[in-house]
């Protein structure tokens, strides 16, 4: 279950960071080091005046506002992800809203600054039963436009609001849902203004813990980045989940998160960390990005345990 729960999680952090970006040069410095403007009265919430109508059924309704008081769990995200291809960055965006009506709703809208449609959306549904989850989407192969939406972002505080005129996603059965009304997010904090630094040299490398070998990680510098509101970063180190691919996610500088998986070898397998206990041999640096590994242990229930030392970063 715990295997099926992160793979459910990566599934969504994959599908964010492979949706299509813009050529952008990223530049600016971190908005925390910035005042903002009746920050006092700021808060990240969520509120929503939307319905959705399913075939064969009633429209229902999901009107609700939602605050977030701890900014390590805010219910609002913005953000901005990043995509380097060779010397480029390729930028796009997108914004979250997290809200629980009769079920957990997770509404996931990707756009750049070019157009005035999203490029993609997604409503996921969770019912807590994985076999019984829904995702809805369009701006994907099989429904390739998200029509009769309407988008305002200000980029500068990271607000966002969202109209939709009965707006059409689909499951992948045909399924058909119909969204209408608005929502609305706001941020307690301006989002950062990302500065990527020079790309560098890293060596990691891992070993099992059954093995005593040291066998090195292939790639050690960074492909994928997202910068969510002001304080939470992800990062990965390969085109692919399934090829030695490194993630870690760092919330107020502090490394939160870090999966790994090793090699084709182990085909949808990942290696996660169990729990705070193993923080002290994994350090950020939140100037360059970069993330060292002592001796810093990952966990497998169908594997031994794997040993990550080294850096990795830009």
């Amino acid at each position: 279950m715990k295997n099926l729960k992160n793979s459910l999680q990566m599934n969504k952090i994959l599908i964010s960071l492979l949706s299509i970006p813009i050529l952008l040069t990223a530049c600016g410095e971190n908005s925390s080091d910035l005042e903002n403007e009746n920050s006092s009265k700021r808060e990240n919430k969520i509120i929503s005046q939307l319905n959705i109508f399913a075939e064969n059924s009633q429209q229902k309704s999901l009107k609700i506002q939602s605050i977030s008081t701890n900014d390590t769990q805010p219910v609002y995200h913005y953000t901005q992800l990043m995509n380097l291809d060779n010397d480029n960055v390729l930028q796009s965006y997108q914004v979250t809203y997290n809200f629980k009506v009769d079920h957990d709703y997770s509404l996931v809208v990707f756009f750049d600054v070019s157009k005035g449609q999203p490029s993609k959306m997604q409503l996921w549904i969770d019912t807590k039963s994985p076999e019984l989850s829904e995702l809805f989407t369009c701006g994907d192969k099989q429904y390739p436009t998200c029509e009769n939406i309407l988008l305002d972002i200000d980029h500068k505080t990271g607000h966002s609001k969202i109209n939709f005129n009965q707006t059409k996603i689909y499951d992948y059965d045909r399924k058909t849902l119909t969204l209408s009304g608005e929502i609305i997010g706001q941020l307690q904090q301006n989002p950062t203004l990302v500065k990527l630094p020079t790309s560098g040299i890293y060596d990691a490398t891992y070993q099992l813990s059954n093995n005593p070998q040291y066998i090195p990680i292939p790639h050690s510098n960074y492909k994928y980045y997202t910068f969510t509101n002001h304080n939470i970063n992800e990062f990965i180190t390969s085109n692919s989940f399934s090829d030695n691919a490194i993630y870690i996610k760092t919330v107020n500088n502090l490394v939160n998160d870090v999966w790994y998986t090793p090699s084709p070898e182990y085909p949808l397998s990942l290696w996660s960390r169990e729990n705070n206990t193993n923080l002290q041999n994994i350090s950020y640096n939140p100037i360059n990005l970069t993330v060292n590994f002592n001796q810093f242990k990952l966990s497998n229930e169908n594997y031994p345990d794997l040993i990550i030392n080294g850096t990795v970063g830009p």
